[in-house]
């Protein structure tokens, strides 16, 4: 899923931006989570290298630190290439410097602009909607709950499970799980071929394992997640 990033070394503004994403998000239904609101530009550069995420990251230009916003942003783009960079600042003329460290920004957002609001949304929404529908291919699948849009890209799914919830099912992300009403026989009939039914109470995404204990008749994912395979289906994994 798509995580999102604040770094400023304004507490308050920090505090402001932070609840202005956190609005828009409940508002627009987005399947979004802030994951990191800090000053420390180290701090998210270590979360995002022991992650493997694709981030929305709002960045201060100048950040009062060794490390400036240009310069975090050419770090972040490095580890994550597709990640959406927005810098805000009050420092319109050093906006010339994304484009010297080839950071490819989606936005430059000036904090004291009359539009900044509706800029800084118009940014995590675009930035939502490419993610999960750039190439208009439909290589994800949309829950609708009572609160929220729940979009999971296939890509993204390590497997899928039954619950000991009658009729609700439980879907592991690398970071997240999501459990929904449904059926795994229904909803198999949604994904794309590398999916695979490899237990009566678990599908497998094929791309995402990592290793298969014959022995045990265990599947461990790429995240370290372990699920099961049959005998009567264990063929047909290894084929």
């Amino acid at each position: 899923m798509l995580e999102v990033f604040i770094c400023d070394d304004n507490a308050v503004f920090r505090g402001k931006l932070k609840q202005l994403l956190e609005n828009t998000i409940l508002r627009e239904k987005l399947d979004l989570k802030i994951t990191i609101s800090t000053k420390d530009p180290e701090e998210i550069l270590d979360y995002v290298k022991a992650n493997n995420v694709t981030g929305i990251y709002f960045l201060d230009v100048d950040l009062k630190n060794e490390m400036n916003g240009i310069k975090l942003g050419e770090k972040i783009r490095e580890i994550d290439s597709r990640g959406y960079i927005i810098f805000t600042t009050t420092h319109l003329e050093m906006s010339y410097l994304a484009f010297k460290y080839k950071v490819e920004a989606m936005d430059y957002v000036i904090k004291d602009d009359d539009d900044f609001k509706t800029r800084v949304n118009s940014c995590i929404i675009k930035a939502f909607n490419t993610y999960y529908k750039e190439g208009h291919n439909k290589d994800y699948i949309s829950i609708n709950t009572d609160t929220r849009i729940i979009n999971l890209r296939f890509n993204d799914i390590l497997f899928i499970e039954t619950t000991g919830t009658a009729h609700k099912i439980r879907i592991h992300e690398e970071n997240r799980q999501v459990e929904l009403y449904g059926n795994l026989k229904d909803i198999q009939k949604k994904l794309t071929p590398n999916f695979y039914r490899c237990h009566k109470c678990y599908i497998v995404n094929k791309d995402k394992i990592e290793e298969i204990d014959k022995k045990k008749n265990k599947i461990i994912m790429t995240n370290g997640e372990e699920c099961y395979v049959s005998f009567r289906y264990k063929r047909g994994l290894l084929l």
